[in-house]
């Protein structure tokens, strides 16, 4: 497995010479006519070349490091997929880069095509590539490998539009579209591996006492602060009136330099809902079955019950005592989300209160994006009764960590607004 998982590296290396001869001149990636005076016929082929290198290289690293412990088919099914994905997004980002405005309509073309054809064609034809191996959405699943892929390479292509020297409209909508895109697909795999509560992994679904994918959903809401608005750059502002009734992809006019955290912050806390309740009204259901928020599969489990500790010589009664602390806490949180659920609790008392604790989250949490995002305050009174129902809400509702964790923003937040209003 190491061996194999080792081959990886000569994707890096593939990525690595393509980025090199790109910055000394044999795949120089911008159109060469203004420097030769005639007409570059051979940038395409570069940009092909350019493509298949750091795009497939990069692919093959990814798949290699996440399935090398799988069998062939898995693998290579996989494998084409997200080679396939990553080189149209390469070329996708170097065009969106480097074409001015009058040409741009060729990346949003690619764009349209990497989005709205490929990634469900592709999609589809990995799922053939199902295994017994690792859980679908889990680590070394074929979704979560798929994903990642596509996931780094739209979040690259919202790096290299943002980097422009000019923009309109449509390039900051095209921009913020692949943001989203990549955000979302960072959640569908820290949730896909860890599921709503980290349930099913046992010893590695927390860290510092905090559920894994509560910190994975945090982390991963720092990719929307690459959202731009229309008055985010005041180098390309002339262009944005213009153009506006053209623009296409994510347009964001209200987004601004003062509120430039604000998507990050109700992305969070849309996602935390989400999750809350899909663990309270759909968890355990027949409808759960089709969703990749399902909790990893015991294969996993099993496989990670223990950690892996630095040359395995750490002492049998050290190792049996630190999975007996680990197997306690893990069935502890398994028990609380169970009885948390609709479908899965043993009374109607523990979806009630979660239900209704999930309900107090939502004044503060109102509040507090219309706060970030309009700059409008609520009065002091709404402030203080939102505090006091999100105190109710980490008092009652511990089962599911999303809801624990809205309850918290909810009472930071309105404990800063309320500190501030006079």
């Amino acid at each position: 497995d190491e061996e194999e998982a080792s081959l990886g590296g000569w994707g890096l290396v593939a990525a690595f010479l393509a980025v090199l001869l790109a910055l000394v001149g044999p795949l120089e990636l911008r159109d060469m006519t203004n420097l030769t005076g005639r007409k570059d016929t051979g940038q395409l082929l570069r940009l092909m070349i350019f493509g298949l290198a750091f795009g497939c290289g990069l692919a093959w690293f990814v798949t290699m490091q996440s399935m090398s412990r799988d069998i062939f088919i898995p693998i290579f099914v996989t494998t084409f997929s997200c080679m396939a994905m990553a080189t149209l997004g390469t070329v996708a980002a170097v065009m969106g880069y480097f074409l001015p405005l009058n040409e741009f309509a060729e990346a949003e073309q690619i764009a349209n095509v990497w989005t709205g054809v490929c990634f469900p064609v592709f999609f589809i034809i990995s799922s053939v590539s199902l295994s017994a191996q690792a859980h679908s959405f889990g680590i070394g699943g074929w979704a979560s490998t798929y994903l990642s892929v596509c996931g780094l390479f739209a979040g690259a292509f919202c790096v290299t539009v943002r980097m422009r020297e000019e923009k309109n409209s449509t390039t900051r909508g095209y921009g913020n579209m692949s943001c989203v895109i990549s955000w979302l697909c960072a959640n569908a795999v820290v949730y896909g591996r860890y599921g709503v509560a980290g349930v099913g992994i046992v010893g590695k679904s927390s860290l510092t006492g905090a559920q894994s994918s509560v910190l994975g959903a945090i982390l991963c809401s720092l990719i929307l602060l690459l959202l731009e608005g229309e008055a985010s750059s005041s180098r390309s502002s002339y262009s944005s009136s213009s153009s506006r009734s053209k623009s296409h992809g994510l347009v964001l006019p209200k987004l601004t330099r003062s509120n430039w955290f604000a998507p990050s912050l109700i992305g969070i806390m849309a996602m935390f809902f989400a999750c809350s309740l899909y663990a309270v009204l759909l968890r355990g259901s027949a409808l759960a079955k089709l969703s990749f928020l399902v909790e990893p599969s015991e294969h996993a489990s099993k496989h990670s019950a223990v950690p892996n500790y630095a040359g395995g010589k750490m002492d049998e009664v050290a190792k049996l005592a630190k999975k007996s602390v680990v197997h306690t806490k893990t069935l502890a949180s398994a028990s609380k989300l169970r009885e948390s659920g609709v479908w899965t609790a043993s009374s109607v008392l523990g979806p009630a209160m979660n239900l209704v604790g999930l309900a107090a989250t939502i004044p503060s949490n109102v509040g507090l994006a219309r706060h970030s995002w309009r700059g409008s305050p609520p009065s002091k009174g709404l402030a203080f009764l939102a505090l006091l129902l999100n105190i109710l809400a980490i008092i009652f509702c511990r089962g599911v960590p999303s809801t624990l964790a809205l309850a918290l923003i909810g009472l930071v937040g309105g404990f800063i607004q309320f500190s501030t209003l006079k």
